[in-house]
């Protein structure tokens, strides 16, 4: 669950336990700032790097500073390092997702990571796994799970393409959820763990494998248990998305939301009702209703959660005041935030268009890429919008063909102030070497290129960031 939704959870526990009429579970405060793993008040950038090392993957954690994240006190994480779980093998692709939360109960924030490329100890290949690095450990340490008992075979599981946080089951531990997109014969999967007696529950998602599958955690109900989205595009090329009902007995459901589907997801209180609302990056014409260039689909919480009808706000390159023109391939939606960008109280969208095609001095860099920062209204609306573009709107650096900035996003108070900082990621960039670009609450950008985060060549970072 968001900072925003477990706050707004927190006052309505108190309030009903003053009228006598407690329904809500109970719920931890947990660390104040999210993604904080050193406890400097800031929050740290997570990057994974799922393709170094011929795949076997790692993930970088940069320590927030005044000036952003900072290579200083650095830390490289792969199977190797510490007692983290599993050992370095080529095709892991450890750090394909990342998620944070406290799922211990010790006022630390942990680290999970997915490796959909795990191989198990009984021959099953690319079942993948999910990881739990302890705050106490330095992240050095934890355990690690893989799928449980299905209606298909686990090998090629992929347990780990996306990994969420969330307080399922209401006991105020988060719980770690992975996500498998599955293979024929077994469909696509969920698996959770319940952080309070270590018991892992797996469930199917869609009988159809999928080529895509991502997740986003919140109360999209209000009930004050931590609910899970799932979109997934199956083989077919089918999307749909599934609503996973959190209550005292953890995950339920699986039912079909009345939601277009897509390949990223957000979620957060969006209108401040209490309930969580769903953001839905729609890259690909097939998932855009053939909208040419993407689009991003808002969908409003309700107390019936994401079955209800309706409720839908759409926006893409046509939607008036939206920079920029809708062209094919622009894969606006591959990458979705919700944050408060602005500090205006009321949650943003910053989305990404990788397959951007950027004009540079009269020549046309194809893919170079683009971002966009939407600022909200609390009835879903568009207030304003912006670019972000390489060699633009105080960023540095050049648009070059095949950059693809905009792969990733995310956002986070990288300084410590409370002021939401940006970044992009360009995976693309320096053929495949990949960086980062932060930009400042003041404006002001910098380059996070392999140097600062350690990771090798055709690394792709900027492929996986967080938070």
């Amino acid at each position: 669950m968001r900072a925003e939704a477990r706050a707004l959870a927190l006052v309505a526990c108190a309030v009903l336990a003053v009228s006598g009429l407690t329904t809500l579970p109970a719920r931890a405060a947990g660390p104040g700032t999210p993604y904080d793993f050193d406890a400097s008040g800031s929050s740290d950038l997570v990057a994974g790097a799922p393709e170094a090392a011929s795949a076997a993957g790692s993930v970088t954690v940069l320590s927030g500073s005044a000036a952003g994240p900072t290579a200083t006190g650095r830390r490289t994480l792969t199977q190797d390092t510490g007692s983290v779980p599993g050992a370095v093998e080529p095709g892991d692709r450890f750090g394909a997702a990342t998620a944070s939360g406290d799922l211990d109960g010790d006022g630390r924030l942990d680290l999970v990571v997915g490796s959909p490329g795990e191989n198990d100890t009984s021959g099953n290949a690319d079942r993948g796994s999910v990881t739990v690095l302890t705050g106490a450990s330095g992240l050095t340490a934890g355990t690690s799970f893989t799928t449980g008992a299905h209606w298909g075979p686990p090998d090629s599981a992929r347990l780990g393409t996306d990994v969420e946080v969330g307080d399922v089951d209401g006991d105020g531990l988060d719980d770690a959820i992975g996500l498998g997109p599955g293979t024929a014969g077994s469909g696509s999967w969920l698996v959770w763990r319940d952080s309070a007696t270590g018991t892992v529950h797996t469930h199917g998602v869609s009988f159809d494998a999928a080529v895509a599958i991502d997740g986003a955690v919140g109360d999209f109900d209000g009930d004050g248990y931590d609910d899970v989205a799932v979109t997934v595009v199956d083989t077919y090329g089918i999307g749909k998305v599934f609503e996973f009902t959190g209550g005292p007995d953890g995950l339920t459901g699986g039912f079909g939301a009345q939601v277009p589907p897509g390949r990223a997801l957000d979620a957060g209180d969006i209108d401040k009702d209490g309930r969580d609302d769903l953001v839905v990056g729609q890259p690909l014409a097939a998932d855009a209703q053939g909208r040419t260039g993407g689009q991003i689909t808002i969908k409003r919480g309700h107390a019936w959660g994401l079955s209800h009808p309706g409720d839908t706000v759409t926006v893409h390159q046509d939607t008036e005041g939206i920079p920029g023109i809708a062209e094919a391939g622009d894969a606006l939606g591959a990458s979705v935030a919700l944050r408060d960008v602005d500090g205006d109280g009321v949650l943003d969208v910053l989305a990404g268009l990788p397959g951007e095609d950027l004009g540079v001095a009269g020549t046309t860099r194809a893919d170079a890429g683009s971002a966009l920062v939407l600022r909200l209204t609390t009835d879903l609306a568009v207030a304003s919008a912006r670019a972000l573009n390489q060699g633009a709107d105080g960023i540095t650096g050049a648009a070059e063909a095949g950059d693809r900035f905009g792969a990733e996003v995310a956002a986070g108070d990288y300084s410590g102030t409370s002021a939401v900082g940006l970044t992009v990621g360009a995976p693309g960039e320096n053929s495949g070497d990949g960086t980062v670009v932060h930009l400042g609450a003041d404006g002001t950008a910098a380059f996070i290129g392999p140097a600062t985060a350690g990771t090798p060549a055709d690394a792709g970072l900027g492929t996986v960031l967080a938070p």
